[in-house]
């Protein structure tokens, strides 16, 4: 999938993604719907949801039997970025000292996370990843 531009996912598309992620094997529609059941779609509602992940490249479809299986065309590994930078985006205003210092603020971080990013912005300026 290097050849497809990705675009962040609306959150109804993302629901489906990372259950397909989550999966160890392709989905039926009515494994997916038991799945995302707390979401209440109608078949017809996840259907076109699926669609229209299919037409972006990021859902593949193979028949079997009188349905389909459904598996992820897009590994999250790719797509993570895509979130990343949208979330920092949208709610940092680009900057990822604004995150840490949110996360900061409301004690979310440990000392012992304080240190692991302390070494994993080492290992970046070291030119590893």
């Amino acid at each position: 999938m290097s050849e497809l531009e990705i675009k962040r996912l609306p959150d109804a598309e993302l629901e489906i993604m990372k259950e397909l992620w989550a999966a160890s094997a392709p989905l039926t529609r009515a494994q997916l719907e038991e799945r995302l059941a707390r979401r209440r779609w109608a078949s017809t509602t996840l259907l076109a949801l699926l669609g229209r992940l299919e037409a972006k490249g990021y859902v593949a479809r193979e028949k079997q039997g009188k349905g389909y299986l459904y598996a992820a065309a897009l590994a999250r590994e790719d797509y993570l970025p895509v979130e990343s930078r949208s979330a920092l985006e949208r709610m940092f205003g680009g900057s990822a000292k604004n995150l840490i210092a949110a996360m900061a603020q409301t004690k979310d971080l440990s000392k012992e996370d304080i240190d692991e990013l302390a070494a994993y912005l080492e290992e970046l300026k070291a030119g590893g990843r």
